[in-house]
């Protein structure tokens, strides 16, 4: 397991490019934040809700959640924050962590430790006791379950399945989700006419024109290449396992015609790719939720959820693309872009 525990810092460099961030954020949420949690629009269940604008809030979306005032966190025991192995885990980790260090918990943060099924082995063996997880990875990649019909189905599945196999529990999810998404360069897609992953079937028998970059676990995940030759027939496609953070790269260089990626990546926003939609849902419904040992929420006490879920209620599609952006493609600290975001929005 790579691990490395991550202070707080603070380069000038860093500081600025986190200003900036915030710069960013502040625009797409259409004003200043506030510790009230209202910040715009969530990120939908459907393609369809998508195309068409609309803001879709279920009942387990954290939303107008105030932050605890004073540090409740004073004399409770430390706790250690984890998170996965790529840059949007990075941020949401340094924000998950600097508002709890803000509120007085003795919080130590573990980063970069590695994929789903990775990071619930640190989990279960007690070398972390909270992280922030996609729910459809945990329903699909950890649980094994099929995937819900919509996003509280996923959300109960998992609050079920974490009580029972991992002795933990959910706090309120994300507005934002974060799906997988085969993206294709957008010059390809239209030679071949490809909108929707079925369309890759044009290239080639059953695929066998495409080569598909992702992180090697999603060639055996059902909500990843196993669904893709299950749902849709693509039974040709050969696969190449990539760091998540290089699949731009092998898809820019040639290595690959197709990748898979996050809907919230800052690369999407260049307009140099296009993102083929999911009509099965294969990859499943992504909102993001603190995981916690019961344990340690009960330890904690009721200061401490409410602290997750703020920063949770903050967290739209707007803002993700904006700070993933910042640190993705202009080199940001995730830790300042964090603290800026945080501070804007009276967290710290």
């Amino acid at each position: 397991m790579s691990e490395s525990i991550i202070g707080r810092r603070g380069r000038a460099a860093a500081l600025a490019a986190g200003v900036a961030a915030l710069a960013l954020v502040v625009a797409a949420c259409g004003g200043s934040g506030s510790s009230s949690g209202s910040s715009g629009s969530s990120a939908p269940p459907s393609a369809g809700a998508q195309a068409a604008g609309q803001d879709v809030i279920t009942p387990v979306t954290a939303q107008n959640v105030s932050c605890p005032s004073g540090t409740p966190g004073e004399g409770k025991p430390p706790i250690r924050f984890g998170s996965k192995n790529f840059s949007e885990q990075f941020v949401l980790g340094e924000l998950y962590t600097q508002a709890l260090e803000a509120r007085g918990y003795d919080v130590t943060y573990q980063s970069n430790i590695g994929g789903s099924e990775v990071i619930d082995r640190a989990f279960q063996a007690g070398q972390i006791d909270a992280y922030a997880e996609y729910l459809g990875e945990i329903e699909s990649s950890i649980a094994g379950k099929p995937v819900g019909a919509t996003p509280e189905d996923t959300y109960n599945t998992v609050k079920q399945f974490e009580a029972q196999n991992r002795q933990a529990t959910i706090f309120k999810q994300t507005p934002f989700e974060d799906t997988d998404v085969i993206i294709v360069k957008k010059d390809f897609a239209q030679q071949n006419g490809l909108a929707a992953v079925p369309d890759l079937a044009k290239v080639g028998n059953a695929g066998d024109g495409i080569t598909l970059a992702a992180q090697p676990p999603f060639e055996t995940r059902q909500n990843g290449l196993v669904g893709m030759k299950n749902e849709y027939g693509l039974t040709g496609i050969k696969f190449t396992g990539v760091d998540p953070g290089l699949v731009y790269q092998v898809l820019d260089q040639g290595q690959a015609n197709a990748a898979d990626a996050f809907s919230t990546d800052g690369q999407l926003a260049t307009g140099n790719y296009t993102t083929l939609d999911d009509p099965k849902h294969i990859f499943g419904f992504q909102y993001v939720a603190p995981v916690v040992k019961q344990s340690v929420a009960d330890a904690q006490g009721p200061e401490f959820a409410q602290t997750l879920d703020c920063v949770s209620s903050l967290l739209t599609t707007k803002v993700m693309q904006a700070l993933n952006q910042e640190v993705q493609l202009n080199g940001g600290d995730p830790a300042e872009v964090a603290k800026a975001f945080l501070s804007q929005n009276k967290v710290v």
